[in-house]
Formats: structure tokens, sequence, C-alpha cells
């Protein structure tokens, strides 16, 4: 049987049509032979971004180029529980490829020859969600010319040799509103359209803020959107706000933070203080009272957890992530 592991894809996936675009004309060069490698793609960005979606669209859109099926993997690398073990990971790769139990090695390295053998000539796709970094997903990679895997991530995995890279960023404001309506209905966004721009901004375009107001609004089919666009409007309440169900941007933002190291959060917590949208290296010294230097390094490691978006001349907060940078400070 050919495996067709994919999860649902999201009905509604709107604004990444650039990236798609790019997706598949990586995937052409897989299938029609050109490639002479297997074909690894890192899709990171941001909390929120919708990377996972993304992924999966992509995936479900594209998998028809893999005769041989498509795996998918959750390697759990934000998740609290910790990281999946590559050994694992590996293990389960081999059960979808029809292998049994008592014929998997034991031994991790032996897991990923046979894994690698068993690439070699297939046509595959695996998507790889949530990676932790690279360490995890080095021995996940297929061998084989016709394959193509696809990983998530919030870091960039610049240490994977040979991969490209895709950033996932905020929508467009257009898409972002686009993304609303069609959650809540266009009617209803028509109703009010400042309203509905404020709500947008409020949600800092942030795909998953887009989707918990409007899954909010969705279930409270009395309410203007003005309504949820003034609780919104106070900082102190925005965070909370934005919580529906499982869907929450402060526990998305957590993730991150909770994997800094000491100096990275203190520098991300006082970064909070900095006035204006962008500042530079000596700016954020300035206002956490280190060296440039370990500003600027401070500030590379904010970049790649995505709780800071790179500028040509420094960097900036996305304007949810200073909220929750200020919580911090307050607490700790």
């Amino acid at each position: 049987m050919v495996p067709s592991e994919l999860p649902a894809a999201v009905p509604n996936l709107i604004g990444r049509e650039a990236e798609l675009a790019v997706l598949a004309r990586l995937t052409t060069g897989v299938t029609d032979g050109s490639a002479t490698t297997a074909s690894v793609v890192v899709l990171h960005g941001p909390p929120g971004t919708g990377k996972s979606s993304l992924t999966v669209a992509a995936g479900h859109r594209l998998g028809t180029g893999f005769a041989d099926g498509q795996l998918f993997l959750d390697l759990h690398g934000t998740a609290p529980a910790g990281p999946v073990d590559p050994a694992e990971a590996l293990a389960g790769l081999l059960r979808s490829l029809g292998l049994p139990e008592d014929a998997i090695p034991g031994p991790p390295e032996q897991r990923g020859r046979l894994f690698r053998t068993l690439t070699r000539n297939r046509r595959l796709l695996i998507v790889a969600d949530d990676a932790a970094d690279e360490a995890q997903v080095r021995p996940l990679l297929p061998a084989g010319r016709h394959c193509l895997t696809l990983v998530t991530s919030r870091r960039p995995l610049t240490g994977l040799t040979g991969a490209v890279r895709v950033p996932v960023g905020l929508l467009a404001p257009e898409a972002a509103r686009r993304l609303l309506a069609s959650i809540v209905g266009e009617d209803r966004l028509a109703a009010d359209p400042a309203a509905t721009a404020e709500l947008v901004e409020l949600c800092g375009r942030l795909p998953l803020a887009i989707r918990v107001a409007g899954n909010r609004l969705a279930s409270r089919p009395g309410w203007p959107v003005a309504q949820l666009a003034a609780q919104l409007a106070d900082p102190h309440r925005r965070l909370t706000a934005l919580t529906a169900g499982d869907l929450d941007v402060r526990a998305a933002f957590d993730v991150s933070y909770r994997r800094l190291g000491p100096a990275a959060a203190g520098v991300f917590r006082r970064a909070s203080l900095v006035p204006g949208a962008e500042f530079d290296a000596a700016l954020l010294a300035a206002v956490t009272g280190i060296d440039v230097e370990r500003a600027a390094a401070a500030a590379e490691e904010l970049v790649d957890a995505g709780l800071l978006l790179p500028r040509d001349d420094g960097y900036e907060f996305h304007g949810l992530a200073r909220i929750y940078a200020r919580e911090r400070l307050s607490e700790e």
C-alpha cells in the first residue's frame, strides 16, 4: 500500500501564493529528473505564521508527483515534552515504508543506513513538521534524487548544507482581511470596514492571531467586529483576548521564549523598552546595559527564534511579540 500520511489541509489557505510557487518550481526539479540529489526545503518563520498549514497544503497539491507516497512526521520541536528522538522518527519512517517491526534495526546508525537504502530509488515526498534543530533532521533525510523533504521550523536551520530556505512571514494587509473574511463572512466585515482594518492590524497580520480573532467572532454571531477590536485595543488584554480553544497566541510565543538562553531572554525582555518600531544593536546595548557585540549576538539569536524581525539596518518587534516581551519583563 502506498503511504499517504499528510494531515487534512486547511480549507482556507490564503496569501501564500508566492511561497507555493517556489515550492512548485522546486518540486518540478525533483519530479522531472533534473535534480541530482535529494532536495530539502526549510520553511521557517516566527511563531504563528502558519508554516505547518502552508507545508501540508503544498504537500497535498504537489504530492501527486511522488508515486511512492507521502510521509509525514511531527517532530514536536516546540512541544513541552521535548522533541522526538531521531531514532524513533526513523523507526516510524521505516514502518511507513512497509518494514515489519522485527526488521527494524536497533542502533540508530543502522536505521539511518536502511532508510537511505530504501529511499534511493523511490519517489517520495516527506514532510517533517516542527523540527527543533539540524541534528534532529539530518538522520531523516532520504538519499534518492527523486525525493523531496519539506521541513518546518521556527529556525532557518542554517547548518543543513544544500537546503533551500523559504521564509514564511506576516500576511499582506489584503490577504489578512481575506483570511478573516473566509472565517466570519464577507458581509459581516463589509458592515464596518474601519473596524475590520483596525482588527487586522491589531492582530499584527499574524495568521494565527487572525484565525483566533475570526473563530471568536464566528462563535459570537451577535458581536459586531468593532466589539472585538475594542477588546484588542488594550495591549494589556490583547494576548488574553487572542485565545480560542487550543489556539493561543501567547502560548506560541512562550514556546520560543522558554528555549532562549539566559542572555538572549534578558535582551528580549528589555528590548521591549526601546522606543520606536526599529532599532539597531547599539540602541539595544544602551537599553540592556551590555556591549554592542553581545547585544548583536543576542538579537541574532532572537531572529533565529522568530521573536525579532530582521531589517536592513537592524531589527524590529512584531507588535504582538513586543507585548509578550513587556509581559515577561513585568513578571520576571
